[in-house]
């Protein structure tokens, strides 16, 4: 495997791992910025550099979205489980979760049908698996839609259908007022700050019942 690089933060005496994948912008401040909240609260984090297998993130966000096209579902799924894989050397035989935001929801979505070993998935706008991947899915999940973000939204009622008849354990949430990528607090033109707060307590919660 190429060589992966990440954003990891363990915090003493970790209760759980959690994964995060970035946007479609690549590594950057914000994710790290997250990735540290949430090793705040107790978890090994690491947030991984999807861009690692075509020579990583860069600060262009313009060229980080044009790279992404050549990082196939495979290797995210590669990236998730050996990030995951080296979380348990730290923190053995605990559980686990994935978190992603808006290119990266679409991976947790991804992941939750290719990984076994997921106990939980939180999904931020992001897109739907393929419909005969879903019976796959092991891990209970957590989903958070804007009301404003057409392109997502389109597939959201036929996705949380499917998990329903699948027998996957999920929660979905719908943010009023809000649009894509409302939780990114560095983009002024989408961050809503009413919405990302009220995600943060869930996932903090949501966290707390699937990891302990």
């Amino acid at each position: 495997m190429t060589r992966q690089n990440a954003h990891l933060v363990i915090p003493p005496s970790p209760k759980g791992r959690l994964v995060i994948v970035h946007e479609n912008r690549g590594l950057e401040d914000h994710i790290r910025n997250v990735a540290n909240r949430f090793a705040a609260l107790g978890y090994a984090v690491a947030a991984p550099d999807y861009l690692s297998p075509v020579g990583g993130s860069s600060t262009d966000f313009d060229d980080n979205i044009d790279r992404l096209k050549g990082v196939s579902r495979s290797d995210v799924a590669d990236i998730t489980r050996y990030w995951l894989n080296l979380l348990n050397e730290v923190v053995p035989s605990s559980k686990c979760a994935v978190l992603g935001y808006c290119w990266g929801g679409g991976v947790v979505n991804h992941c939750a049908t290719e990984l076994s070993e997921m106990d939980a998935g939180i999904m931020f706008y992001g897109t739907a698996p393929s419909d005969e991947s879903i019976p796959r899915i092991k891990a209970t999940l957590q989903l958070h839609y804007a009301e404003n973000d057409d392109r997502i939204n389109a597939g959201r009622d036929a996705y949380l259908a499917a998990l329903s008849q699948a027998g996957v354990k999920h929660d979905a949430f719908i943010y009023a007022g809000a649009g894509h990528a409302f939780f990114n607090d560095t983009r002024e033109d989408r961050h809503h700050a009413p919405s990302a707060a009220l995600a943060f307590e869930r996932v903090s919660s949501f966290l707390t019942e699937q990891l302990g």
